[in-house]
């Protein structure tokens, strides 16, 4: 963890470990105790605990930046096909390689 800093009623705690995307800056709040974090940063999340919850996590709609698993499966398939035609129009001369 982190190194221990004194809150502000006297207590010795680790500090949250999460930082702004905007400023960089690293979050004041201690961290929740035995986690890297604090409660705002999602230190009090304990996850999926049943068979069927971690199954839902895994088949949602989740986004990594501004797209979901399935426009990026979309768009690797797309790519992949693009490539083979491209393939077969260098073999077939109709273009060359640059």
């Amino acid at each position: 963890m982190s190194d221990p800093f004194t809150t502000s009623f006297g207590a010795v705690a680790a500090r949250c470990q999460a930082k702004s995307k905007r400023s960089g800056v690293q979050c004041c709040k201690p961290a929740m105790r035995g986690k890297a974090v604090c409660r705002t940063h999602g230190g009090a999340s304990t996850g999926a605990k049943t068979q069927q919850g971690r199954e839902r996590c895994a088949q949602a709609k989740t986004v990594h930046g501004w797209e979901t698993r399935e426009v990026r499966r979309k768009r690797a398939e797309t790519l992949r096909a693009l490539r083979a035609l491209e393939g077969a129009m260098l073999v077939l001369g109709m273009i060359q390689t640059p």
